[in-house]
């Protein structure tokens, strides 16, 4: 008599148990863990973060320039030639009780030598502070349009690093779902290999069971390799060595939400990094057509000026200090400024009409997340009841088959119908997972 009980056994494991290896393990890796760990050393984020510093020193270096602006000059050398200088009756003047100075025509020669000059000046510009000023602010500006941008770069790397874990889940659940089915086909191959033995069951009928057996075992082998590849791929999203093993645990689908399409989309205008990035746009395009404006006014500044001669000699003084108002006005520009200036207002239009298509662009991609997950929704109870009814059917194929009352053929197209509807099942619950990440990544959320 044939002996039916391990059969039975894989099978009940097969469609009533969760896969058998165990969740307990010491490298297990949750999605809010891979989360934080990939905020923390992705790569490319901390580069980002960079970004933000460099331009935070930029703009704190641009308020420098509100200070006065002190130089140290220096310059040491020889003339090439001697120097001669004539000085005529009385060029310096006439002394009562002495006459002109000097008192007939002089002429002195200075032979050349290395000589030594220092200059000193101290400038605080005045008209310019309001240029300067457009600069810091134009400066802060930018800083937040890069701090939006590296928000953006955040949303980007969760949502990466939830579809690398999704896909990997699903990838791992496949690889448990398809050992199982190894070892169901394990045990059915034995019971036929029995059978024939005992003419109970043709040669063919083994040949189909090892058949299924090997292709099942090249599957496996195939998941291994998809899941070795994704989890590379989330370890170099998580700034890790990409080699480091791990193992997931399952993510229950979030629960059905009905959510307002206009009230999403207001959101996503509100948060979304690329959308607030476009309006400081339109500011950076105004300030910087407020300093080209600003051109305009003539600079001048409060300097101060001191000069120092070492080895020049008798007849030149060795020291002269300054000190005034400095101007500096280009009267005629050919016209220059004012194409510069319309130049700079067609640059704000152009960022005004982007931050309109950016706005619109937004709207599309929220319209269309919002159908992709409530496609996913409904999508996700059909495969669950597929999976509920092929797991039923394989169960009542098998007592028809110990009963002999259904052939092996039936029991092979039963299993590999649950085989199938467990596929589509995860897919469909990875695609509502994804779908659900890509729209919080939509409204600007993370």
């Amino acid at each position: 008599m044939i002996r039916h009980t391990p059969l039975f056994l894989a099978i009940g494991c097969l469609i009533f148990m969760l896969p058998t290896s165990t969740w307990c393990q010491d490298n297990v890796l949750t999605l809010d863990q891979a989360v934080a760990i990939a905020i923390e050393n992705n790569r490319p984020l901390k580069n980002a973060a960079l970004e933000v510093a460099r331009a935070g020193e930029k703009t704190a270096a641009a308020g420098t320039a509100r200070l006065p602006a002190l130089n140290l000059f220096g310059a040491s050398g020889s003339l090439l030639t001697s120097t001669h200088f004539q000085f005529n009756q009385g060029s310096l003047g006439t002394l009562p009780g002495v006459g002109p100075v000097p008192s007939q025509n002089t002429s002195v020669d200075q032979p050349a030598r290395w000589s030594t000059f220092l200059f000193a000046t101290a400038a605080q510009p005045l008209t310019q502070l309001f240029r300067i000023n457009e600069g810091i602010r134009l400066n802060e500006v930018t800083e937040e349009v890069i701090q939006e941008q590296r928000r953006g770069h955040l949303h980007t790397v969760v949502n990466h690093v939830k579809r690398a874990y999704f896909s990997s889940l699903h990838l791992q659940s496949a690889l448990e779902a398809t050992e199982e089915a190894t070892r169901f086909l394990q045990e059915l191959d034995r019971v036929v290999t029995e059978q024939v033995a005992q003419r109970k069951a043709l040669r063919s009928d083994s040949l189909e069971v090892k058949t299924r057996l090997a292709e099942t075992e090249h599957r496996a082998i195939r998941l291994e390799s998809a899941l070795a590849t994704e989890k590379e791929r989330l370890n170099n999203l998580l700034g890790r060595d990409i080699h480091e093993e791990f193992r997931l645990t399952p993510v229950f689908a979030p629960p059905k939400q009905t959510r307002e399409p206009e009230a999403v989309l207001a959101q996503a205008l509100a948060n979304r990094p690329s959308v607030k990035a476009a309006r400081l746009t339109v500011q950076q395009a105004e300030h910087d057509k407020n300093i080209k404006k600003l051109h305009y006014v003539p600079d001048v500044s409060v300097v101060a000026a001191h000069a120092q001669a070492f080895n020049i000699g008798q007849v030149l003084p060795d020291h002269l200090t300054f000190a005034g108002l400095f101007l500096s006005w280009e009267v005629f520009d050919w016209g220059r400024k004012a194409r510069e200036l319309t130049e700079k207002q067609h640059a704000i239009e152009q960022t005004r009409v982007g931050a309109l298509e950016t706005e619109a662009q937004v709207e599309v991609e929220i319209r269309h997340q919002l159908r992709s997950v409530q496609d996913a929704q409904s999508l996700l109870p059909v495969k669950q009841l597929g999976q509920e009814s092929s797991k039923e059917k394989l169960r009542v194929v098998m007592n028809r088959y110990t009963q002999k009352s259904a052939v092996l053929q039936d029991v092979l197209k039963a299993q590999s119908d649950l085989a199938d509807a467990n596929h589509q099942y995860q897919q469909a619950l990875l695609d509502l997972m994804t779908a659900t990440t890509d729209l919080e990544k939509a409204i600007g959320e993370g």
